[in-house]
């Protein structure tokens, strides 16, 4: 293989995803259940490595995972993983190669999507933008003044623990549950009475008119477009890209797009005061996460 190929791994809540990344691009991908406890974790990144490593040798992995990542690459609660809290991920992957793997990067994976749009994708020659990744949770992932920000101890984007009415009850008010990629498609799939698979269950939304799950898919990305909209009135962005596998599904892109702009004609001094930014897609979608793990930024607090 050439020199430029890693293999990149992203750890998330629902799924491991692995692959050979080289030029921007993804090979070789491999998908597992992310195991439930840290043992059984330790084995399927070891049965991963291995599986590998009969294809090719390599020296790299480029790690995204949820929750804080320090400049060590040791883990702060891990998000959906809480089992991951503490643990450094180069020491431990290091020890499962049998010292095979000498260099590795880790990342939060919301700021690993906003690293590779920024180096590569759709916020490429952006000063200020943001990449709101959805899947298992909700992260945001920043590029201010034309740098990844991690913010004190890594914090800067966990947009999971925003609160979107504190007159729900319960864990559903907070952002990283209730507007959780997993769980539209949950609730969509329970509503059409079909097995919660995300492209059957778009494409059954978009072939039927079920009045129910339509109104459930509005309520989501006009959610979304909340969140967009309040990050651009904190931070002044230039763009915003939306990532994780739902960011395949242009009616959903669109209807982000198509509330946020709904949202400047409420009151004329909101049109008079802001200047709407582009939505739209992040450009590796979901492996923005795989592909940005391993474009480095400098840590700085």
């Amino acid at each position: 293989m050439a020199h430029l190929v890693y293999l990149g791994i992203d750890i998330g809540g629902t799924h491991i995803k692995t692959g050979w990344v080289e030029h921007n691009e993804v090979s070789k991908r491999q998908t597992i259940l992310t195991p439930a406890a840290l043992e059984p974790f330790k084995e399927a990144i070891k049965g991963l490595l291995q599986s590998y490593a009969r294809q090719d040798s390599f020296t790299k992995v480029a790690i995204a995972v949820p929750g804080s990542v320090n400049e060590t690459g040791t883990v702060f609660f891990g998000g959906a993983l809480p089992y991951l809290d503490g643990v450094n991920l180069p020491e431990l992957i290091c020890r499962l190669s049998d010292g095979m793997v000498t260099e590795i990067s880790v990342e939060n994976d919301a700021k690993a999507a906003a690293l590779g749009e920024m180096k590569a994708g759709n916020l490429q020659g952006i000063q200020n933008g943001a990449a709101i990744i959805s899947g298992t949770g909700v992260g945001v992932g920043l590029c201010l003044n034309g740098t990844l920000y991690r913010g004190h101890h890594g914090q800067a984007g966990e947009v999971s623990f925003m609160i979107r009415d504190r007159q729900m009850r319960g864990a559903d008010s907070f952002v990283g549950i209730g507007l959780s990629a997993v769980g539209l498609i949950e609730r969509l799939a329970a509503s059409m009475a079909i097995a919660p698979d995300g492209p059957l269950v778009f494409d059954t939304l978009t072939k039927t008119a079920d009045p129910e799950a339509e109104t459930l898919f509005l309520a989501y990305t006009k959610e979304i477009a909340v969140l967009c909209f309040d990050l651009q009135c904190l931070l002044a962005l230039e763009k915003i890209v939306i990532g994780g596998g739902i960011s395949r599904q242009p009616r959903l892109i669109e209807a982000i797009s198509s509330s946020y702009q709904a949202i400047f004609k409420t009151a004329p001094i909101i049109e008079k005061t802001l200047q709407p930014v582009a939505i739209q897609a992040a450009y590796f979608q979901a492996d923005a996460n795989l592909i940005g793990a391993a474009k480095e930024e400098p840590w700085d607090e």
